[in-house]
């Protein structure tokens, strides 16, 4: 994307042989796979197909999906320009964190108004 925006060429997409882009597709199949898999929107895809038509359920969820990968992948392209991995990295890691914490925290919450 960046050679396409106006940006130079980032490293990453140098080369570009047949190999390097079932690789790529290989890797982000997988990853989405397995970071999917039990999602809450999964989840929701199950119920909604029980009372819609499947065929219009999953073209729904895969045009959703793709509006939302290509946002991601847009931004992604365009940050990498602006800021460093390891920036992005830690800033990513932090929040994951800090959400974490605050769902530990609003659980902790919810156990000790139950007591």
């Amino acid at each position: 994307l960046g050679g396409d925006m106006g940006l130079p060429a980032s490293p990453r997409s140098a080369g570009g042989s047949p190999l390097d882009f079932w690789s790529v597709c290989a890797k982000v199949f997988m990853l989405m796979f397995v970071a999917e898999m039990g999602d809450r929107t999964q989840i929701a895809m199950i119920v909604l197909a029980t009372r819609h038509d499947p065929f219009f359920v999953c073209f729904g969820s895969i045009a959703g999906f793709l509006v939302v990968t290509a946002v991601a992948v847009v931004c992604g392209d365009w940050l990498a320009g602006k800021v460093s991995e390891r920036l992005v990295t830690l800033v990513g890691g932090g929040l994951f964190l800090l959400f974490a914490l605050l769902t530990l925290l609003q659980a902790a919450k919810v156990i000790h108004s139950d007591l």
